[in-house]
């Protein structure tokens, strides 16, 4: 809206830039920033070619919505469908994900809209008519701190609550497609109401009136509860993501722990294993004895060939001092060596500490099963991992060096698996660090042994 009902006919040549940059920002610029965002929130790469025809296709429907004079309802509606079909047209989202963020950035805008409109009028619009020197700047200065306001409230909303590995519940978002529109059209609705009418200006007064009687504190009161209830659904949504993950983790764990049990029981029928061939050791001796003192070396050859694949069938190969974390850590070498993956391993599990043999699995299954994951990344003749683990004290560093993608620069997001090693670390104090550096990911796990 224009200061047209202010008579400035004697600097009519710069009134006509009054009205050019203002709908420069409007028409253009708010664009450019909902498409910015648009695909910060969808995870996309922000590429201005693609988002060219958004802006052109944005600033002729408001063109035409000011020709055509549409109520707020219907403009609202329209602008909000433009955003949604030209995401899940041109950049490819899907149509709830789409609906969800195109509502979402459209009720931030009303919301701030509304907010701007208020304090234009009750603030702005008494100096403009004490003061003609401010008629060139207002409108520029209302809509340019409309489009400051709603960069820093989505950057605001991005960082909060759109934190990276959180985009798991983007469709169910859909749940609060009624909270959120009602909220966008209230406040379009509450604009066209008080703001977009005629303005009656009492020169003697100095008093500024619409053709609507309301008042405008009440007004102010509902903008801002606008903005509150726009925050409460971020918060909904924000705790609904967190409960989700929170199941996940627990489906996750629970699979891992009757996995863990499984590596136990092997572990002690091994052990059972073991203990009967010692015990036959002796008997098989005695045979080896005889079949020498008799000549018949062939025979003792045969038997000594069999009982040492009777013995290998009794180890795998890997020594922690924990027989469960052994037979994890062969399991996770017999995989890494079909992969094609050189997998070298040091370490030593101390029998103290506070950590249950179920944990140690947790920690050691995940990050193995990550850093074989990354592997899969690289040729087959650049495979490696590296397991160690030193203790010192009441400290105990557990280290974890695999090759990965060369082109990666930084670790990748956190999932599920990083997630179970930090939910078994917080009570030791542990801490995780993650490095990526010339095709290498180190995974430095410290943490005290109570």
């Amino acid at each position: 809206m224009v200061w047209n009902h202010v008579d400035v006919s004697d600097i009519s040549y710069y009134f006509r830039w009054n009205i050019a940059l203002p709908n420069l920002l409007y028409l253009f610029f708010l664009p450019c920033v909902l498409y910015y965002f648009f695909c910060r929130f969808c995870g996309l790469s922000c590429r201005p070619w693609r988002g060219m025809g958004y802006v052109v296709l944005s600033a002729g429907l408001g063109v035409f919505e000011v020709w055509a004079g549409l109520p707020g309802s219907v403009a609202l509606l329209t602008e909000t469908a433009l955003l949604a079909v030209y995401g899940t047209a041109a950049l490819k989202r899907g149509w709830g994900e789409s609906w969800m963020t195109a509502l979402l950035l459209r009720s931030v805008f009303s919301v701030i809209d509304g907010l701007v409109c208020w304090a234009d009028y009750r603030l702005l619009l008494p100096l403009v008519i004490r003061w003609e020197a401010l008629v060139l700047p207002a409108d520029a200065l209302r809509e340019l701190v409309k489009v400051l306001l709603v960069i820093g409230f989505l950057t605001l909303i991005l960082r909060r609550f759109y934190r990276s590995g959180e985009a798991l519940l983007r469709e169910q978002l859909l749940i609060l497609t009624a909270p959120l529109f009602f909220i966008a059209l209230a406040e379009r609705i509450l604009q066209d109401a008080f703001y977009n009418g005629d303005i009656y200006i009492n020169t003697v007064e100095g008093t500024v009136s619409t053709e609507m009687k309301a008042s405008h504190g009440e007004n102010l009161l509902l903008q801002l509860l606008a903005g509150v209830c726009l925050l409460a659904v971020l918060l909904i949504y924000q705790r609904l993501v967190r409960m989700k993950h929170a199941e996940k983790r627990l489906l996750c764990l629970f699979g891992q722990e009757a996995e863990q049990r499984r590596y136990m029981e092997e572990a002690v029928l091994r052990e059972k294993r073991t203990m009967a061939f010692r015990h036959d050791l002796k008997n098989h001796l005695s045979v080896l004895k005889e079949l020498l003192r008799t000549g018949q070396g062939e025979k003792a050859c045969v038997y000594l060939d069999q009982l040492g694949e009777a013995a290998e069938g009794l180890s795998c190969g890997i020594r922690t001092g924990n027989p469960a974390v052994d037979v994890l850590l062969g399991s996770k070498c017999a995989v890494a060596e079909q992969m094609g993956i050189r997998f070298s391993c040091d370490i030593s599990i101390p029998k103290d500490g506070g950590l249950k043999e179920i944990d140690w699995c947790i920690l050691l299954s995940n990050a193995l099963d990550n850093a074989v994951r990354a592997c899969e990344a690289v040729p087959p003749e650049k495979r490696y991992l590296q397991l160690s683990g030193k203790r010192k004290g009441n400290l105990y560093l557990l280290l974890l060096e695999n090759s990965c993608d060369g082109d990666l620069k930084t670790p990748p997001p956190e999932g599920i698996g990083l997630s179970n090693i930090r939910a078994v670390l917080e009570p030791l104090s542990g801490t995780v660090e993650k490095t990526v550096s010339g095709g290498v990911y180190k995974l430095k796990l410290l943490f005290l042994l109570l």
